[in-house]
């Protein structure tokens, strides 16, 4: 079976990459030209769901939490990994090496792919490139996450052996000069005047809600309507419709989940939070509170503008890399850095086209990019304090 333009769209279009994925070889929906672990069973397809979805009863007691070792067949040297990063670790070594997960898995064209074969020598090759990464890691770094396989093969099969050749004098990305790291603003100026450009705390604090309309297109072209809705502080539901598909996710303040034709999925771990990441009002007007460490990076011009980088971080997996208009304030891309057993996994937003509404400046245009992820959402209407219920955001009952 050929992919279809319409599934293929589709599965660039999720934000959720491992889980959309899986959601799809399940659902017999997608050809396995990139392998990815199956990690649903197939369900019978699930009614359209309804403008208030029944919300499904919150579990007593949290899951156990399973290693990749119990949850995969032939985990070499991944054994200790939790299930949930187990995925966004595989995406990061295809990304990394700019290839396929056919590359060293093997495939199938009549069902789940035998993903615990070792037939292919790049699989066995991965495992030693994995332990010497790791070594290097502990033997000279004192076992944090310095050395990544994009270290050397920045997604390139082969890696480079030749010495780069740089003009006299050129500079590399980033490299600031003592000169202009005593002329920078420190971090708290520069995310001070975000808050202020698109509206100040005052007036974002009195907006509690936000329903939004729009239209999103995949990286091939494909074109959905799209509905978001979001309510203070950590509430989210997010679906977009064509003729032949409807798919919803969202965030409960402590679950979030997905809606695919043939069911619905918990989603936790790296998905999980990042599915939660879309109850933000405002991006990171909280950034201060949330990120104990912060500073300016550097200054560099991002499609013209010249632009202000915040590199912010703090206890946990998660770090952001922010570029703010030096002119403006305006935050213009926001890259978000999720720690995965072989390297940081990146999220990237880019922000656009500021109207303001309700005496706060939005962006009308967004697009967002991850590991085999690319589509852009243009907003045609955003209402602020909506009336919206809390089991707006539950998570529906799936297929019985």
């Amino acid at each position: 079976m050929r992919i279809r333009p319409l599934v293929h769209s589709v599965c660039a279009a999720v934000v959720s990459v491992g889980a959309a994925f899986s959601i799809f070889f399940a659902a017999g929906l997608l050809r396995p030209l990139e392998a990815v672990p199956q990690a649903q069973a197939a369900q019978k397809p699930a009614a359209a769901p309804a403008t208030a979805p029944q919300a499904a009863p919150k579990p007593a007691t949290p899951p156990v939490e399973m290693t990749a070792a119990q949850a995969y067949k032939n985990v070499q040297v991944l054994k200790d990994v939790p299930q949930d990063q187990f995925l966004s670790s595989m995406f990061v070594i295809a990304a990394s090496l700019g290839v396929g997960c056919d590359h060293c898995h093997v495939g199938s064209d009549t069902g789940a792919w035998p993903m615990e074969k070792d037939d292919k020598k790049a699989k066995l090759t991965a495992r030693d490139m994995m332990k010497m990464m790791r070594g290097i890691n502990d033997q000279f770094f004192g076992g944090q996450q310095e050395v990544t396989c994009a270290t050397c093969h920045q997604g390139h099969l082969q890696p480079s052996a030749f010495v780069p050749v740089r003009q006299l004098g050129e500079k590399q990305e980033g490299e600031v000069d003592e000169a202009q790291q005593k002329s920078l603003p420190t971090a708290d100026s520069v995310l001070d005047s975000y808050v202020s450009a698109i509206g100040g705390a005052s007036v974002l604090g009195k907006l509690t809600t936000r329903e939004a309309k729009g239209t999103m297109t995949s990286e091939s072209g494909e074109t959905y309507s799209f509905l978001l809705r979001q309510k203070s502080p950590n509430h989210m539901f997010f679906s977009f419709t064509s003729a032949e598909l409807q798919v919803s996710k969202g965030f409960d303040g402590e679950i979030s989940w997905q809606k695919w034709p043939n069911g619905v999925f918990n989603q936790r771990g790296i998905e999980g939070k990042s599915i939660a990441r879309w109850a933000e009002l405002f991006v990171d007007a909280d950034a201060k509170k949330r990120y104990p460490r912060r500073f300016v990076e550097g200054k560099e011009t991002l499609e013209g503008h010249e632009v202000f980088v915040v590199r912010a971080g703090g206890p946990g997996d998660v770090s952001e890399r922010l570029y703010f208009d030096a002119s403006t304030g305006l935050l213009l891309r926001r890259i978000v850095l999720t720690r995965t057993a072989l390297g940081r996994l990146p999220e990237e937003t880019d922000f656009a086209d500021y109207r303001e509404v309700d005496g706060v400046k939005e962006p009308f245009t967004v697009r967002y990019l991850q590991i085999n992820t690319r589509f852009t959402v243009k907003y045609t209407e955003i209402r602020h304090n909506v009336p919206l219920d809390d089991s707006i955001f539950q998570m529906p009952l799936g297929p019985k």
